[in-house]
């Protein structure tokens, strides 16, 4: 009998695992009972809450595998873990539509200062004149990593009549650029020229504030950043100046260096804050758990 551990707030029974694979369903574990147990498991699966990372790996004796529905894989020493022979899977391909929408979300948000108007309505004001925005079509988007969700959005972005900018780390086919009608730029001449900046790039040492005080610098003073890839990639305090500063025009961010966020951040002007809540909608958060639990299946089924 295979035993797979589920450690975090998981919708079991879409994970469709059946035979040969007993669940033991533990939501609310702590790091000291996983520490105890984790080496009677074959798999675990664990969403943001639980870290595994090196002490959690060395005391899994029996481990194979470990899952994460979503996107992200920070909470896990993914290096480490092959070293043991330990395959790391998530599903990332379930997240793209939501995050992708709510990015769109944003940018309409931010251009069309939706989040003053509905503020200051409620408050018996009636400011049509001082809440002038402006429109998506004929602006520059700047696509920072052009995986599947910079993708998606380029899709929808061009759909709207937007030009794009991308940059990323690794070539990019030109007939996926093309198709995009985006051209590829450098990140610093991406900053300079976009209207918008959006984020999708992972957690690494590399990527770490990879927006920092000298990129934020080179962004335009009427451009918007958008954040919903993973917070560390922003330096917020550094950001939180330059919101305050008048150095670019606004910023909304859906993930943030700490989580719950707190400091210079929270009372920055011109900004949306959203709760880490790119992927979260019914679809998208159903697909998730799916797909990892078919990848489960298949791995201990040989298919």
């Amino acid at each position: 009998m295979v035993k797979v551990l589920i450690c975090d707030q998981v919708e079991v029974a879409k994970l469709g695992l059946g035979s040969p694979i007993e669940a033991d369903y533990r939501p609310t574990i702590t790091r000291e009972e996983l520490l105890r147990i984790v080496g009677d498991y074959d798999a675990i699966i664990v969403r943001s809450r639980t870290k595994v990372d090196r002490e959690v790996l060395d005391s899994a004796s029996r481990l194979r595998l470990v899952a994460r529905p979503g996107t992200g894989l920070d909470n896990i020493d993914v290096e480490y873990a092959k070293s043991r022979g330990i395959q790391v899977v998530n599903s990332p391909e379930s997240l793209v539509e939501a995050v992708s929408e709510h990015v769109i979300l944003l940018m309409l948000a931010l251009s069309r200062r939706l989040v003053d108007a509905d503020s200051s309505t409620k408050a018996g004001r009636w400011e049509k004149n001082a809440l002038t925005g402006s429109e998506l079509k004929g602006k520059t988007l700047g696509i920072v990593g052009l995986g599947r969700i910079g993708r998606r959005i380029a899709e929808v972005a061009k759909s709207l009549g937007m030009t794009m900018l991308v940059y990323d780390v690794i070539e990019l086919p030109q007939e996926v650029t093309s198709g995009l009608g985006a051209r590829v730029v450098p990140l610093d001449e991406l900053l300079r020229s976009s209207d918008f900046v959006t984020l999708h790039v992972p957690m690494t040492a590399e990527t770490r504030h990879l927006i920092g005080r000298s990129k934020l610098s080179l962004m335009r003073r009427t451009a918007f950043l958008i954040n919903t890839s993973r917070g560390g990639v922003v330096d917020e305090e550094s950001l939180a100046a330059a919101l305050g500063q008048g150095t670019i025009g606004g910023a909304a961010l859906d993930v943030f260096e700490d989580e719950p966020p707190s400091g210079s951040i929270l009372k920055a002007p011109r900004t949306i804050l959203t709760p880490h809540i790119g992927g979260q909608t019914e679809e998208a958060q159903s697909d998730a758990i799916a797909s990892v639990g078919q990848k489960v299946a298949s791995f201990f089924s040989g298919r």
